[in-house]
This record gives structure tokens, C-alpha cells and sequence, in this order.
């Protein structure tokens, strides 16, 4: 998964889902939204380090499988700092996800 902003004026913010085939080295680009469109991010079990999570987007819900627990940490890190940055009116709403990826806010 990957999260681009534009460098253009406005900028613009993408989320990309990858997939990468067994035996590759190249990323398949799957599905995009642009990031106005995300409603909710579900980490699923804030107890548990999981890969799995839900994006609620404005017209669809995608289910994710990180590659391990911690880059899932890490994109939630850095979604979360990008709608804090890009998105001026409706943020999404970050659900079950552990403290520490909102820099120790509970959520």
C-alpha cells in the first residue's frame, strides 16, 4: 500500500493498494481512492499485533493484509499524520487501533 501526495498546488493525497506475486519483484497497482474519500480506518484488535485491517472509504470497504504487524503500525503512522496534514474538513475516524500509532492518544 502506498499513500502519495502530489506535489502540485493544491496538493493531493492517494491511497494505492499493491500487490506483489509470489516471484516478483514488481508491485501490481490493485485499486486507488484519493484520501477525501477514506471515512474509516479499523485496526481490527487494538490487543493484538495483527496485519489485517479496514479501510471504509466513501463508496466501497477494503479489506487489508499488511506484510507484518509493524508495517501496518507504520502506514496507520503515517496515514494519520497525512489526514492531519491534507485534510481540512472530514477526517476519518481511526478505530481499534493501538495508542501508540496516534503518538500515545487513545483512540
Amino acid at each position: 500500500f502506498i499513500c502519495s501526495v502530489t506535489n502540485k498546488k493544491p496538493a493531493q493525497a492517494s491511497i494505492t493498494k499493491v500487490k506483489q506475486f509470489e516471484g516478483s519483484t514488481s508491485f501490481v497497482r490493485r485499486t486507488q481512492w484519493m484520501l477525501e474519500q477514506l471515512r474509516q480506518v479499523n485496526g481490527i484488535d487494538p490487543n493484538r499485533d495483527s496485519p489485517e485491517f479496514d479501510l471504509l472509504f466513501e463508496n466501497a470497504f477494503d479489506q487489508w493484509v499488511a506484510s507484518t504487524a509493524s508495517e501496518k503500525c507504520t502506514f496507520f503512522q503515517v496515514l494519520h499524520h497525512t489526514c492531519q496534514r491534507y485534510l481540512t474538513d472530514k477526517k476519518p475516524e481511526f478505530i481499534n487501533c493501538q495508542s501508540k500509532i496516534m503518538g500515545g492518544k487513545s483512540v
